[in-house]
């Protein structure tokens, strides 16, 4: 039995793999406490972010679909907690378009997440800063020691590469304990100080209880005959939202509708898709300040009384036993991004999807294909087509 799923209706179902990879998540979180204390990344990293609070050095974190909201939900955090801009820029964008994101007279470094390491957006991020950017430093946060991204970085005096329990090396389609472990070892790497074993032991006990406790709760809320899902949340916890949004779309193959936003965004037009099949979830913020703006809009939302059902994540009360009210504003992400996990997962088996693989015609696959990538020189003007001038 994992997950309130026997072991015969997950193989049957094919979510075995994403069933283990969920529940195991609060213990991996503690060996990668393990591996980031004994790794040399944090010497690599040391002179490097002295210089980026003296304004000498950015700092982007990249990845492509969950690896980039790895940095939308951290860089924020980070940018608080070291006193400089950590920026948040997804590798299909600085592939795309570099000329847009990167500068040749502007040190930087680049934090790059990937769960295998071997997806084209991987190595073509590090190749197009390398070729544009005049001093460029690395760091690879991967679940996959074997993944041409570790490779890569492991072999450039340069950079440093740091590789993750093997259990994290997701083999369900969708990424969860390796999501969540990257973003544990992103901040345990940048700021040690805020975040040491005390703190993460905390948040692996409120996890453990949300998963021991509420499961069913969360099962029940999957079971009910809604398309909409929303989920809500104010400065870090619009890249969590956006995650646990893409995670419902990923594992029922587009079925339910996942969507994100701000909580004070959301009154800005996206409000307009609330209807009577609509589940919304509030990710209440622990800052006393931020948590006035999610309770506002929450209590609105219940007023209106168009939604089926309005969840606030993270209040004393309401659908959920796990004491996330005692977690400070960065635990509450590793709680959050498990529901979104388990409210996906049961969707998807409640909706007939094998889960582990939900589009296995292949439109979709766990590692991207079918990308062509194409040479950029910082010496070359790209220039589109005619701009509409004649």
């Amino acid at each position: 039995m994992i997950l309130n799923i026997s072991n015969q209706t997950l193989e049957q179902q094919q979510a075995i793999w994403t069933a283990k990879e969920i529940a195991q998540q609060p213990k991996t979180w503690l060996e990668t406490v393990e591996i980031v204390k004994n790794s040399t990344a944090r010497q690599f990293l040391d002179p490097l972010i002295t210089q980026a609070k003296g304004g000498k050095l950015r700092i982007i974190f990249t990845g492509a679909g969950t690896s980039a909201f790895i940095g939308d939900v951290v860089a924020p955090v980070l940018s608080e907690k070291l006193g400089c801009v950590v920026e948040s820029i997804a590798s299909t964008d600085l592939v795309s378009s570099p000329y847009q994101y990167l500068f040749a007279d502007k040190p930087t470094l680049l934090v790059s997440f990937a769960r295998s390491g071997n997806s084209p957006e991987s190595i073509g991020a590090v190749d197009c800063v390398n070729n544009v950017v005049n001093n460029v430093y690395h760091l690879a946060i991967t679940n996959n020691i074997n993944g041409a991204l570790f490779t890569k970085c492991s072999q450039n005096p340069t950079a440093c590469a740091l590789a993750l329990p093997d259990s994290t090396h997701d083999n369900g389609f969708a990424m969860t304990s390796s999501a969540s472990n990257m973003m544990l070892a992103a901040l345990l790497l940048f700021s040690e100080e805020a975040f040491d074993s005390a703190w993460v032991n905390q948040l692996a006990t409120v996890t453990t209880q949300l998963l021991e406790k509420d499961s069913s709760e969360i099962q029940r809320l999957a079971h009910l005959p809604l398309s909409r899902i929303v989920y809500l949340g104010s400065g870090h916890f619009q890249g969590l939202a956006r995650e646990t949004a893409l995670k419902l779309l990923e594992l029922t193959a587009g079925e339910r509708l996942g969507f994100f936003e701000s909580t004070m965004g959301f009154r800005h037009g996206p409000k307009s898709l609330v209807q009577k099949e609509t589940l919304i979830f509030i990710f209440q913020s622990a800052n006393s300040y931020t948590a006035q703006y999610d309770q506002d809009l929450y209590h609105e939302l219940v007023r209106d009384q168009k939604a089926h059902t309005v969840v606030l994540l993270g209040d004393t009360s309401g659908h959920f036993q796990a004491e996330i009210c005692q977690l400070d504003d960065t635990a509450r992400i590793f709680p959050y991004l498990v529901i979104g996990q388990l409210y996906a997962f049961y969707s998807s088996l409640h909706l007939g999807y094998t889960t582990d693989n939900p589009c296995p015609t292949g439109e979709v696959n766990r590692v991207v294909q079918g990308v062509t990538l194409y040479p950029y020189s910082k010496n070359v003007t790209h220039t589109g087509g005619n701009n509409g001038n004649s």
